[in-house]
């Protein structure tokens, strides 16, 4: 059982009643800046672990990969719920480009210095994990309502359905290109980085690890860059939050707040803890078949 999860939630819950009892309002720089070092550490992270020519194959496949897989998700989000409201005229170049650039500079120095050391960087994604739930939670507490509460977990359910039937629309879609069974594993990761490739790799071997590896990694980066330009289409908040996967809880949840406002985040939070309970099992069953 991963007590990581318990941690994050007894976190958020305080965090949520400082935000909402006893702060009156933080301000938006400080979560900015928490989520623009933890793309950057997370991409520092994923560049340290690319090279050769073989790693550049997979890390094109990968790239065309993970925006299919976000789009047929975010799409998927439309039958499932009405219209949503958005704040996407407030996302303009700009703000794209506060989470675009530390992707790039992350991951070039990543590649350029393989040599960091891992055991650090993780560290450091740890202690970045932490200080954005505590800010995000704070935000969130700020404007929580207990009708949100409510209509969150009826939102989640559905965000979890789209997660799946997403990840298996996909995987039918690259079937000429891949294994059906690998495939499916890799796009059931839901984002979840850190457990998905290790089974992987356990189960089909090192490349394919890889692969799962940069899938889900992109999955959470070209999110950011992918749902600002979704919403100017039609806004999805089923589909924003399915895209998120594991990372709706954590890492893309900023993101909703800016997109969405605080009115989904709850849903955002439930979605991703519902995901990371059953992705350690689903990934094992289908594997088994």
């Amino acid at each position: 059982m991963d007590y990581s999860l318990f941690l994050f939630i007894f976190l958020f819950v305080i965090s949520m009643i400082t935000g909402k009892f006893f702060i009156r309002k933080m301000p938006s720089t400080i979560l900015n800046v928490t989520v623009i070092l933890m793309i950057f550490t997370i991409s520092l992270w994923g560049g340290s672990g690319i090279g050769g020519r073989q790693i550049v194959y997979l890390l094109f496949l990968s790239l065309l990969t993970a925006p299919l897989l976000i789009a047929i998700t975010y799409f998927l989000g439309f039958f499932l719920s009405a219209k949503g409201k958005s704040n996407w005229e407030k996302i303009n170049l700009k703000s794209q480009f506060k989470y675009i650039l530390p992707f790039i500079v992350g991951m070039s120095i990543g590649m350029l210095f393989r040599a960091l050391p891992s055991n650090v960087i993780m560290s450091a994604i740890n202690y970045e994990l932490v200080a954005l739930i505590v800010v995000s939670g704070i935000q969130i507490g700020e404007d929580l309502k207990l009708e949100a509460i409510k209509k969150a977990f009826g939102f989640a359910m559905f965000s979890v359905i789209a997660d799946v039937a997403g990840a298996i629309l996909t995987s039918i879609i690259l079937t000429p290109f891949f294994p059906f069974k690998e495939i499916l594993l890799v796009t059931l990761g839901s984002g979840w980085v850190t457990y998905t490739a290790p089974f992987i790799a356990n189960t089909y071997g090192g490349v394919a690890g890889v692969f799962a590896f940069l899938v889900n990694f992109f999955r959470d980066e070209v999110a950011f860059v992918l749902l600002p330009l979704f919403f100017r289409a039609r806004v999805s908040p089923i589909g924003a939050i399915a895209v998120g996967g594991t990372a709706s809880m954590d890492a893309i949840l900023p993101l909703y707040i800016e997109l969405l406002g605080n009115e989904y985040t709850v849903s955002a939070i439930a979605s991703g803890l519902v995901l990371s309970m059953l992705v350690p099992i689903i990934l094992p069953l289908v594997a088994l078949f």
